[in-house]
């Protein structure tokens, strides 16, 4: 381990590492996510179960994501970023297995939750040490290059998970992720700096509440949270109900289901990348509100297809391409422009703003959830295009008056 340079000396290819080491970090959850999608209706054919109680998994792993990062955000801030990082890769590992050796859905609830626990602290945190690392104005564009490495995964996670499910079985998905996060806790061991000595921070519940009510209610910081949760929640839908849409309504099979992510996969790192190019030499802000409307725009088309049947399968893809590949963008920048302000903080706002996306995604993952056998794309899409009009609407809500 290497004490915290300062920011004026990270450049070159140490810049290039620690970017890389961050966004390694930030995978673990859409891994956690993306890898065992195609499985889904194999897992609820063997546990004997209808596909609503399997898809409750991946709303209890979003609720791990949520609750985790209300601890995790102050207990950095407390005593440091690196041995959070390095105990939640082990809690990652333990939950990994945990799902591998599950004999049924109430177990495989308790471990995709364990396994959420572990996986946000990487994602917390990366964010942390950035905003610790650098200067608060190159945030958003190093955000931005981060999702570069996070795009990979919704581009081969569904292909692997697809293609391994029929040679050795869905456990092996989850073995695989405890293999990967064992491989990265020897990486962060070596290469990951402490970027922040700790602080004098009370721990007590109360205390921490109201640190984090005093940023939540923040108009700097909830005017681009909100919008951004609530865009978000469309894609925490699409993730749930995706699988069960194209394996059971459409027919596709399970090793096929990956080229179904592949734009959106494209889609994510080519907005993400634009982002961070624009974000060189203009604001963050009418980028922000671009992408909200370009998402809702989607999300509308996308349930007028849904709901008529137009072009089957391949006439919804287009406009879950435009959605998710928004999210990319809307992420990137609203996370760099709500942190803007909160260094002395930057664990528990990054933390938070963690809080809001993936405690709208729980939200929005029962919600789809609750549908038990839809029959129709129209639940998945309706929900999409409710999410995304909301997210431009209280964006637009929020946004300051003019004087006079």
């Amino acid at each position: 381990m290497t004490d915290s340079p300062p920011r004026s000396e990270i450049t070159g290819l140490r810049r290039i590492e620690l970017i890389a080491l961050f966004g390694v970090l930030t995978v673990f959850t859409p891994i956690g996510i993306d890898l065992y999608l195609p499985a889904l209706p194999t897992i609820a054919r063997e546990f004997g179960t209808p596909i609503a109680a399997v898809e409750h998994s991946m709303a209890f792993f979003f609720l791990g994501l949520c609750l985790g990062q209300i601890g995790i955000g102050p207990l950095s801030d407390r005593f440091g970023r690196r041995w959070p990082i390095l105990i939640g890769l082990l809690l990652y590992i333990l939950g990994a297995a945990g799902c591998a050796l599950a004999p049924g859905p109430l177990t495989l609830d308790a471990a995709r939750f364990v396994e959420a626990v572990g996986g946000c602290a990487g994602t917390v945190l990366a964010r942390a040490c950035v905003r610790d690392l650098f200067p608060p104005q190159q945030a958003a564009r190093i955000f931005a290059q981060m999702l570069l490495i996070l795009s990979v995964s919704p581009l081969f996670a569904p292909f692997i998970g697809g293609w391994l499910l029929p040679l050795t079985g869905w456990r092996s998905l989850f073995w695989l992720q405890g293999g990967a996060a064992l491989l990265t806790w020897g990486f962060v061991w070596r290469l990951l700096p402490e970027s922040h000595p700790g602080s004098d921070r009370r721990l007590h519940p109360l205390h921490v509440l109201s640190d984090y009510w005093t940023i939540a209610r923040d108009r700097r910081f909830f005017r681009f949270i909100i919008p951004a949760t609530l865009t978000g929640a469309g894609l925490y839908v699409f993730l749930t109900g995706w699988a069960h849409v194209v394996i059971d309504l459409f027919h596709v099979r399970p090793e096929y289901f990956g080229f179904t992510f592949v734009l959106n996969g494209v889609g994510l790192i080519v907005f993400s990348q634009s982002a961070a190019s624009w974000l060189k030499n203009h604001p963050g802000e009418p980028l922000f509100f671009t992408a909200l409307i370009a998402n809702a725009t989607a999300g509308c088309l996308g349930l007028a297809f849904g709901f008529t049947g137009w072009g089957g399968l391949l006439g919804l893809l287009p406009f879950t391409f435009v959605y998710c590949a928004m999210i990319g963008t809307i992420n990137a920048t609203g996370s760099g422009l709500a942190m803007h302000y909160f260094g002395h903080t930057a664990g528990m706002a990054s933390a938070l703003i963690g809080i809001f996306l993936y405690g709208g995604g729980t939200l929005a993952s029962a919600m789809m959830g609750a549908f038990v056998t839809p029959a129709t794309p129209v639940p998945l899409t309706g929900l999409m295009a409710l999410f995304g009009i909301s997210g431009a609407a209280t964006y637009l809500l929020f946004r300051p008056r003019r004087a006079g």
